[in-house]
């Protein structure tokens, strides 16, 4: 009987996706507008990156276009179009908007390679739409777009403006482990 040495087609599933689901539970830092006409301030908070489905321009014709929620970085900032949700949390209250501090968003978003197939340098142009409760004012839910730069396929810089007069402009990392 041959003595069984692990390879790379030894898969694990169990230790994949309970190491993948645990690194997905980290958050990627994001600085939030709070306005409300001549008083406004920078917010701090988190936002997670939950993605559905996925569908790969550059998948090659052995394997599906589409991938849900565990999304392969080549795939995915190689060209792709895809489904989100992002929940998120401000650290503080929104006192000039008078908005709730956890809201969900959702949205798609196309990632488009620009450098080495989107392996060093990916954008990314989306449109969301964020369920996000304003206490006094009665501004609930609103739209927004999105713009972002991506390195390496885990670190990058997300732009957000929201068609809203008291949260117009988030910046974020955004930041993926795989």
């Amino acid at each position: 009987m041959p003595l069984k040495i692990f390879s790379q087609t030894d898969e694990k599933p169990l230790l994949k996706y309970s190491s993948w689901l645990l690194l997905q539970a980290i958050p990627s830092p994001v600085f939030y507008h709070d306005i409300k006409n001549e008083k406004e301030k920078i917010n701090f908070g988190f936002r997670w990156q939950i993605i559905p489905l996925n569908y790969s321009f550059s998948a090659n014709k052995y394997v599906s276009n589409f991938q849900s929620f565990f999304i392969k970085p080549v795939r995915r900032f190689a060209g792709s179009a895809e489904i989100f949700i992002q929940p998120e949390i401000a650290l503080k209250d929104f006192n000039n908007g008078n908005n709730n501090n956890f809201w969900i968003a959702g949205g798609t978003r196309v990632i488009f390679p620009i450098t080495d197939y989107g392996e060093v340098l990916s954008a990314s142009v989306g449109v969301k739409y964020n369920f996000h409760k304003n206490i006094s004012d009665g501004y609930d839910n609103y739209p927004g777009i999105e713009g972002g730069l991506y390195f390496m396929g885990g670190l990058g810089v997300q732009a957000n403006y929201n068609f809203n007069k008291f949260n117009q402009i988030n910046l974020g990392l955004f930041i993926k482990y795989y």
